[in-house]
């Protein structure tokens, strides 16, 4: 019986520690985030974005990412980065900088920092505002320029939630616009209309209800096209009576995953705004830690899941991240 005793005592001793591992582990590397490097300035005038779409399973989605133009000074041509709220940091891509290098005479200034290769006091404008980085990561994504194709989208880099961290941000999906301004017109607290979200690590968590009940949703305007993804035995729970799994595959930072929708019927609110749950989406990462964030979204017992764009479409989102507060307006 003692030994029985010391046994359990010692799986319940393992368990607590594995669970306060597993916090500080989940806490250190998913809801911190490196410095921002970033200076905006020329705030307040909007900027026109584009879609970039998508074929999965011989269907288009016109959806599929979200781009802003970018200039770079001394460069006579307008190239493009996804714009990406599931990005802590903005990043450029190495082939077409080594590209843009190569054409205008080592525009962008390379130095290898602690043995990481970085863009070194790099100025881009997004749109009509103006960002100074001390220091830019790459990712071995993207593919040379043809300099000859004046048409093409080149795509240099990701814009991350660096660039919104100090301001406001509205995003106009009824007339494709993204303004980042100086600060909203402030209201008394608890005024209708603006709910809490939470930015740990750059991460923005929105919450709100999903069938009446708390959800609190990871918005990633890189996962475009899908109203809610979620781990595998949340997927069945909201799938519709029925409803026959679809499956395909997208591709994520350059990997393929396997991805399953199926039809759902439920119904979110953001505040006063009501918007159909009308798809749900599981995908088989292939890095676990993912479906570990989805599932630790919900420690206080709300649903955790990620959006992208497709819930709100025609409509606008408003985040006030200085203020960490948002609202979504029809």
């Amino acid at each position: 019986m003692k030994l029985l005793k010391r046994i359990l005592l010692a799986l319940l001793i393992l368990i607590v520690a594995g669970g306060t591992i597993s916090f500080f582990y989940f806490k250190n590397k998913f809801l911190s985030a490196p410095p921002n490097e970033l200076t905006v300035s020329n705030l307040g005038q909007a900027i026109d974005f584009k879609w970039d779409g998508a074929t999965f399973n011989d269907k288009y989605n016109p959806y599929g990412a979200m781009l802003v133009p970018v200039s770079i000074p001394g460069a006579d041509r307008t190239f493009f980065m996804q714009f990406d709220t599931g990005a802590p940091n903005t990043i450029l891509y190495y082939k077409p900088i080594l590209s843009i290098n190569e054409k205008y005479n080592n525009l962008i200034k390379i130095d290898t920092i602690e043995g990481n290769v970085r863009a070194i006091e790099t100025s881009i404008k997004v749109g009509t505002v103006n960002v100074k980085a001390t220091s830019l990561a790459f990712v071995g994504m993207g593919k040379k320029i043809n300099w000859s194709d004046r048409t093409a989208v080149n795509i240099i880099g990701t814009v991350g939630n660096d660039f919104m961290e100090n301001n406001p941000i509205i995003l106009d999906f009824k007339n494709n616009k993204i303004t980042l301004v100086d600060s909203l017109n402030q209201k008394p607290e608890g005024v209708k209309g603006y709910l809490p979200f939470t930015f740990d690590g750059r991460k923005i968590f929105l919450s709100a209800t999903l069938n009446d009940e708390p959800a609190s949703l990871w918005y990633d305007s890189g996962s475009s096209m899908f109203e809610l993804i979620v781990e595998e035995s949340t997927f069945w729970e909201l799938a519709a009576p029925d409803a026959k799994k679809e499956s395909f595959e997208t591709h994520s930072w350059g990997t393929k995953v396997p991805t399953h929708n199926i039809k759902s019927n439920g119904e979110f609110d953001f505040g006063s705004v009501s918007i159909p749950l009308t798809t749900v989406t599981y995908m088989e990462w292939p890095n676990k830690m993912q479906t570990f964030i989805l599932k630790a979204a919900n420690i206080g017992g709300d649903l955790g899941g990620m959006t992208g764009n497709k819930l709100f479409l025609g409509k606008t989102l408003i985040l006030d991240t200085p203020n960490l507060r948002y609202t979504v307006k029809e």
